[in-house]
Formats: C-alpha cells, structure tokens, sequence
C-alpha cells in the first residue's frame, strides 16, 4: 500500500479527507493508517504532527516499514472517510525551527567545515550538536549572518534531485542514503538530505535566536529557537529582565552589575553570620558544664555542619560526645564522637536500640536515629 503524502506536495495543507485503512489498539491508545494524509511523522528531528482526524485526537504521528500511523485518542472504523485537521500552530513552529536549523548547520559548515551530527527538536529548545569547537564570539557571528538570510527573504527549494546529478551534487548529510534523496536548498546557506517541512520562504522564520553553547563531546551543542517559540522566549525574558530591574532599582542595561553587587553583599553577609555563628558555639561549649568523660547534649539551634562542628569543641573537653538535634522523636540527626576508636561500636548499638543509620570512622560517626532524647542521654551515659 502506498500512501499519499500531502505535506510534501504542499506543507501548508491544514485539513484534508481520507479513508481509514486500519485502526489498531496499542495499550491506551490507538493507531490510524490512511490512505493519504497531511500528518507528518516525526523524522530528521522534527516531532510527528499532532491534530485531530474525525473525533479521534491525534497525539504523536510515526512512520514504521512505509506505513504512517496516527495515534489518537479512540477507535475509528475501517473504511469510513474522515475529515484530518493538523494543529497547524504546533506544525509551523516546526517548520520555522526546522528551516532555521538549516540556515545555521549550513552556515557552520561553510564557514568551518563541521558537520551537525545530532538534531532534536524539544519541548525548551532546538538543539545542535557540531562536531567541532566554536568560540562564543563565532557563534554569535553565525547568529547575526542567519538572521540577514531571513531578512533577505531567500526561496527554500525543496526537490528530488536525478541520480547522476544527484552524483554531482555537494550537499550536507548525516548518513549513507539510497534510492531517492529529498534535498532542502537555501541558495547560498544550505543544501541538505532532509524529509521534514519547511516554509516556502526564509522571511516566514521571522527570527533565530541562539540561548546557550556549551562543550559536547569534542564540539558543541548549541541550543537554538526560531520563530514564533523564538520571539515568544525573547518576549518572557524580556519581562522578566523588566521585572528584575524594578526589584532591584537598576536600569534594564546595569541589572548584571546590581547583581553581582548584590551577591557580595550576602557573600559577606554570610561570611559575618558563620564568625558569629562560630562565636556562639565557642561560648556555648565553654559554658556547658561537664562532670564526665561522656557528654551528650541536644541541640536546636545548629544545623547542618554545625551540629559536627559543635561536637568537635565538645571534644575538646571530653572524649566521648554524643549531639542529638532537637525535632521530633521520629527523626534526629547526631554526631557520635570518640577519641578512644569506639565510634562504630557505639553506632551499631545506636542502630540497634534508636533505629539509627549513618557512618564514619571509629572516631566520628554522623547519621540519623530515632527516640527520645532523655532515653537517648541515659542510655550513652550509661554506656558510653
């Protein structure tokens, strides 16, 4: 069976009418073959279109042995004509993006020589990944040469080349291809084996915006929009740079100085809170009255490290200290502390007797227990 392809007769066919071939259930779903469709099924990086074909709502679109099937919500019968609408937003997007994808693999291919070797249209963005390494500066370049393709409004050709011209033929590819190859050309910027949609002209990209480049396995990955999705994001961060420079009364071009002014003022103020928080743990510790070898205290007002670093000045003044933070019975953090080596020994009848868990060494042991604390103090006093 053969099936006609609208979309690559004409990728602007929004609705059209088909024959339902099979309809099949595929655990909570169903997929649809046609006997012709203006569906495309993902492919090349591009997301197989999504819509509604009679009631049935198409999800995703996939391709598998020459079939194209349409996976929706519900059955539709064998043999019965239906009316296939795409969701022509989410299609265009695709369309932009994709095309803007060519412009800028072709412009780094002509102007470096690498090979975009991974494609994926996402959810957040458009991702390349280039087989060789770009500088931040060289990719901004890229950016501003790929919007002048837009503004210059150039045609995009799509077409099946002969094979002996085909031979002939200088055009960019991921793989061996065989039998008929589907070229995209924008004249002067692109020439590439590609099955997916494309507008008809560069304008209707409207605008490429490159987001990030980061280091990716020997080259780069860059992260791209394009389109609609593209002015949408410049749009929110737009807003939202507007909001930043309100909440911190600094124009819309100073907000990165106010910033980073911002971040010293609580580096140092951070910096000043752990002196004092250090100071208060000092006097805290001389002041704890200390009659024994082995202390055990609870303590609410330390967290994280500090309970460990309240344990240590303990230590200095006896040589077993057991710190219990303060909290519900079910759930305390401790630190274990025993110059003479038994930490482990102790930790295991902590895990016995409190529901206790953690590690360390023989001299230190940090984790979580369970009870309450007067039991706990009674027990480590009495065997400690």
């Amino acid at each position: 069976m053969k099936i006609e392809r609208l979309y690559e007769a004409d990728p602007y066919i929004r609705e059209f009418d088909a024959r339902v071939m099979a309809c099949e259930q595929v655990k909570d779903q169903y997929r649809i073959l046609l006997d012709r469709t203006a569906f495309f099924p993902e492919g090349g990086g591009q997301p197989g279109d999504r819509g509604m074909i009679g009631e049935a709502l198409i999800k995703d679109t996939h391709e598998k042995d020459g079939m194209i099937w349409h996976y929706g919500d519900r059955m539709l019968n064998v043999g019965s004509e239906v009316h296939g609408k795409i969701d022509w937003d989410f299609r265009f997007s695709n369309m932009q993006n994709h095309a803007g994808e060519h412009i800028v693999s072709g412009l780094i291919h002509g102007k470096y020589g690498y090979d975009n070797v991974g494609f994926h249209m996402g959810s957040e963005a458009v991702t390349l990944d280039i087989n060789g390494e770009l500088t931040k500066e060289q990719v901004k370049e890229i950016e501003k040469e790929a919007n002048g393709a837009i503004e210059a409004n150039i045609p995009i050709q799509v077409f099946v080349p002969e094979k002996r011209v085909l031979e002939q033929m200088e055009y960019r590819s991921k793989k061996e291809l065989d039998g008929d190859v589907r070229i995209v050309e924008i004249s002067g910027y692109d020439r590439c084996a590609c099955c997916g949609t494309h507008p008809l002209r560069t304008g209707e990209i409207r605008l490429i915006k490159i987001l990030s480049v980061q280091n990716y396995k020997g080259g780069v990955r860059i992260a791209m929009l394009a389109g609609n999705r593209a002015l949408e994001d410049y749009m929110d961060k737009h807003e939202s740079v507007v909001d930043i420079s309100h909440l911190l009364s600094a124009k819309t071009g100073e907000i990165t100085g106010a910033v980073e002014r911002l971040l010293k003022e609580m580096a140092d103020l951070k910096y000043t809170m752990v002196q004092m928080k250090r100071e208060i743990m000092e006097r805290k510790a001389q002041a704890l009255e200390i009659s024994t070898n082995a202390v055990c205290v609870e303590e609410n007002e330390f967290k994280g490290n500090e309970l460990r670093e309240y344990a240590n000045m303990l230590s200095e003044r006896a040589e077993k200290v057991l710190a219990v933070s303060g909290g519900t019975d079910s759930q305390r953090r401790y630190v274990l502390i025993d110059k003479t080596g038994g930490a482990k020994t102790l930790g295991q009848e902590i895990q016995t007797l409190f529901g206790g868990k953690g590690g360390g060494s023989p001299q230190m042991i940090r984790g979580t227990m369970s009870g309450n604390f007067e039991e706990i103090k009674r027990w480590f006093e009495q065997h400690a």
